[in-house]
């Protein structure tokens, strides 16, 4: 299993029409293509943001699921980002493939 993680920097003064166009429309179209388990969170600092940050992970099972949500569906959705908030909302993705730890088995020490 994939796991594919957007990371979104938010300037604050377009972060409620982001957050809105986000839940009304990108997190509904994920929810139709039947992705795996989607995680929307809150990036938290230690100290003073001058942005928000969020991270959004939407499990796939398959490098061809991959290809088709970045390729397609967030390519669609980081146009209409870029026409509605230019610069003031950036992001990244990245791919992550998650690995099965056996707990009988015993960490690795230095």
């Amino acid at each position: 299993m994939y796991i594919v993680n957007t990371s979104f920097m938010v300037d604050p003064s377009v972060h409620d029409c982001w957050m809105e166009s986000l839940r009304k429309h990108y997190l509904p179209l994920l929810q139709q293509e039947a992705f795996g388990r989607v995680t929307f969170t809150r990036v938290l600092s230690a100290g003073p943001e001058d942005h928000y940050t969020y991270s959004l992970q939407i499990e796939v099972d398959t490098i061809s699921q991959y290809k088709h949500l970045t390729e397609e569906l967030l390519t669609d959705y980081t146009q209409i980002l870029q026409t509605l908030f230019a610069d003031r909302v950036l992001w990244f993705n990245s791919l992550m493939k998650q690995i099965e730890i056996d707990p009988n088995v015993a960490p690795l020490m230095n």
